[in-house]
């Protein structure tokens, strides 16, 4: 069988980890879904699979044998998650993709092959709902609906793995460790919630250079939360390029996710040399980024660029500069400040952070207004020199 790479593997890897399902033994509520599919279409054999790491796994199955895996480049629901749509083979036999597998040239002889692609909020197909038998049979486009309808069902009981305690974690992680930057003082506020797409990233290159990314996914769902994962590991695997040269890159690594979910992604992204105070930023339509001057003035920093999912990747971006002179600071956030108390609109953020004395007493009097806002979704980032 001729494959084609699946540029979206190691994404969908992590978020069928996340639904913490497989391994997990026979469950009643997949096993009624693939009984109920089996009894609709009168077929010996009906699957519910899950690929990961290039294996499928029959997470739920009548006719066979329950959690066993083999490799995805040896069955048929491999090309069912590739194209992302359903996929039906009449005669097995007949067609050169899948005449020479395993399953059709030993046992036990499959012929006919239907299978619908199970596909999360934010697009990523992580298995199938299928049906086989050893002889060979058509498929209607009524009885294609309806192992569209069961698949979606299928979809439904997968989602619900991913319990509100689980994503939290799983958002927390997004969070990196602190830094030091020699000369600087770097304050960090971030708060979560499950539906969250905040996109947050700091890290000391092996130059010493400081990356800094404060952005916001907008996607539908628990979509957001998934491709903020996505973007942060596409900025961690450029951390030690130049703006210019990292740019392009990213926007192509998660340009296909983006679309898939109908998502865009704005983002502030500034690298800072430590001993001269320079700083280059660019910013995908993010434009909530602000230069404190020591004297009490301030400039903030706007943009005309389009976010990600809205530009094209192989543009490059225009980039701005600014210095940090002693006692500068830049402040950086994310939308979800406008919904705390005090903080409706940048200039109310400017005047707050500049009533303080320094970062970190502005990032106290955010946290102080997050106890009274549970579930906000915030990312603030100071960075001041001494």
């Amino acid at each position: 069988m001729t494959t084609t790479t699946d540029q979206g593997a190691d994404h969908r890897d992590a978020v069928v980890e996340a639904l913490a399902v497989l391994g997990s033994g026979p469950e009643e509520r997949f096993d009624r879904i693939t009984r109920m599919t089996q009894q609709a279409f009168g077929v010996p054999l009906s699957f519910l699979n899950l690929v990961h790491h290039d294996l499928v796994t029959a997470q739920s199955t009548q006719g066979w044998e329950q959690g066993g895996c083999v490799p995805a480049s040896m069955v048929f629901c491999s090309t069912t998650v590739m194209q992302g749509e359903p996929v039906v083979v009449p005669d097995a036999t007949l067609d050169p993709r899948f005449s020479s597998l395993p399953a059709v040239t030993g046992e036990p002889g499959i012929r006919f092959y239907a299978g619908a692609p199970l596909t999360m909020p934010d697009g990523t197909p992580v298995g199938t709902l299928c049906i086989m038998d050893p002889r060979p049979r058509e498929l209607s486009p009524e009885d294609l609906a309806l192992l569209q309808d069961l698949a979606r069902w299928a979809e439904r009981e997968l989602g619900q793995a991913i319990d509100v305690d689980r994503v939290r974690k799983t958002l927390d992680g997004l969070v990196p460790e602190p830094v030091s930057v020699p000369g600087y003082d770097f304050d960090v506020v971030t708060a979560r919630n499950e539906h969250g797409g905040d996109v947050a990233d700091w890290r000391v290159a092996d130059d010493g250079a400081l990356h800094l990314t404060i952005g916001s996914v907008s996607a539908a769902g628990r979509a957001a939360g998934l491709l903020a994962a996505t973007v942060r590991g596409a900025l961690v695997a450029r951390a030690d390029r130049s703006i210019r040269d990292g740019g392009p890159g990213l926007e192509a690594q998660v340009a296909a996710d983006l679309d898939a979910a109908g998502a865009v992604v704005s983002l502030f992204h500034a690298r800072l040399d430590p001993t001269s105070g320079h700083v280059e930023h660019v910013d995908a339509g993010h434009g909530l980024a602000v230069h404190l001057h020591a004297d009490g003035g301030h400039d903030v920093l706007r943009s005309l660029d389009l976010p990600l999912g809205l530009h094209a990747p192989s543009e490059r971006r225009s980039t701005g500069t600014l210095v940090l002179d002693p006692g500068d600071r830049l402040v950086v956030f994310s939308e979800g400040l406008f919904g705390l108390a005090g903080t409706p609109d940048v200039d109310a953020v400017v005047a707050l952070a500049a009533a303080e004395p320094d970062g970190a007493a502005f990032g106290d009097r955010v946290r102080a207004l997050l106890t009274t806002a549970p579930g906000a979704d915030v990312s603030v980032a100071v960075l001041t020199r001494r």
